[in-house]
C-alpha cells in the first residue's frame, strides 16, 4: 500500500460530525503511520480502546 493511500470507510462508519467512529466501542479514530519490519503503512487507531484497522485487517476480515 502507498504511503499517499487511505483506506476506504463505509458511510455507516462516520459519526453525525463527519469522523470515523470505532465499531467497538463507538469513539473517534485517527489516522496514523505504523511501521513494519520492513515497510511503513497507514492504519485508523480508536482513541479510546485502542483498536486498529488498516486495509490488511479489513480484507483478512472480509475472508471469513
Amino acid at each position: 500500500m502507498k504511503l499517499t493511500e487511505r483506506i476506504d470507510v463505509k458511510s455507516h462508519e462516520m459519526g453525525l460530525d463527519g469522523r470515523l467512529r470505532c465499531h467497538r466501542c463507538g469513539s473517534i479514530m485517527v489516522y496514523e503511520k505504523y511501521y513494519g519490519l520492513e515497510e511503513q503503512y497507514w492504519g485508523w487507531r480508536c482513541i479510546c480502546c485502542g483498536d486498529i484497522i488498516d486495509k490488511i485487517i479489513l480484507e483478512n476480515r472480509a475472508r471469513c
